[in-house]
């Protein structure tokens, strides 16, 4: 595990709340910039929980986000390079992949960072952050280094606001209101150390084992369950266990037929009709196996 997971970058700029508020009301005002012309973006004009969208390549070096407050809570995610993004005082350097969840009372601006590209996605909410993971200090921001591989959900959600903004019917603010769940889950979840995908997959296997240990042909099943071809499910197992699929099942079949026998006080004619043995004979033989 890396030193960007390790170390959840959790940045609570910390500015007395009273300072913050005044100079937003009366230095910097709230409000919401639109990128340069010819840039995508969408502003609500009407009562509705999402009241801006912003997407696509941005030239941060050349357009710079001056200091403000805005109107509602920010999501800024760098999907791709990097920007400097100055708050209350204090640099940070966002690099892709990489959420910013950023207070309507924090005082922030953002200026080009090293990479010559830049694209971003940007939701601001009428309301805080609802998340506790998410939810930064009152006037101040919260930085989450992203998995790469949460991207493309949280590209989807942002292309399912953009077409819903564009709906007539008087449920648009009902469906934003739970795509912004969905939007803070995603987070949520893409900010998160990931477990490695094998140990994840292993979790799943094992869990599919023990409530399938009665039935007769279990490789074809497994293989099925996890949309693997049975050259890759051998592999998978000998590269975790050291056993063939086939010899792993046998096993987890004959543990749990001790465990029932042993602990729980079943007969073996009982436990064989359980796991799914033909005969108890069966059962017996296979516990007589070493």
């Amino acid at each position: 595990m890396t030193e960007r997971w390790m170390h959840a970058k959790q940045i609570g700029i910390a500015r007395d709340a009273n300072v913050t508020q005044t100079a937003c009301m009366s230095i910097h005002p709230h409000l919401t910039i639109k990128p340069p012309q010819g840039r995508p973006c969408w502003v609500s004009h009407g009562d509705l929980p999402l009241l801006y969208l912003g997407w696509g390549k941005r030239d941060f070096a050349r357009f710079r986000l001056a200091p403000h407050c805005d109107v509602g809570t920010s999501f800024y995610l760098v999907i791709r390079g990097d920007v400097t993004l100055t708050a209350a005082g204090v640099t940070h350097r966002i690099a892709a992949p990489c959420a910013c969840i950023i207070d309507k009372d924090c005082l922030f601006g953002i200026a080009g960072g090293k990479a010559a590209g830049v694209e971003i996605l940007v939701w601001v909410w009428r309301d805080p952050a609802e998340g506790a993971d998410l939810k930064p200090a009152p006037g101040g921001l919260r930085v989450l280094p992203l998995q790469l591989a949460a991207l493309p959900r949280i590209l989807e959600l942002h292309q399912h606001c953009r077409d819903e903004v564009g709906r007539t019917d008087a449920a648009i603010s009902l469906t934003l209101s739970a795509l912004r769940i969905l939007v803070e889950v995603e987070l949520g979840r893409a900010s998160r150390a990931p477990q490695a995908e094998a140990e994840r997959q292993w979790d799943r296997v094992r869990a599919w084992i023990s409530s399938n240990l009665a039935i007769h042909a279990p490789i074809p099943a497994l293989c099925d369950y996890l949309r693997m071809s049975p050259s890759t499910l051998n592999r998978f197992f000998m590269k975790q266990t050291g056993m063939a699929p086939g010899a792993y099942f046998r096993r987890a079949k004959k543990q749990e037929a001790l465990r029932l026998i042993q602990t729980e006080g079943w007969s073996v004619k009982a436990t064989a009709f359980h796991l799914g043995y033909r005969h108890a004979t069966d059962l017996s033989r296979a516990l007589a196996e070493s």
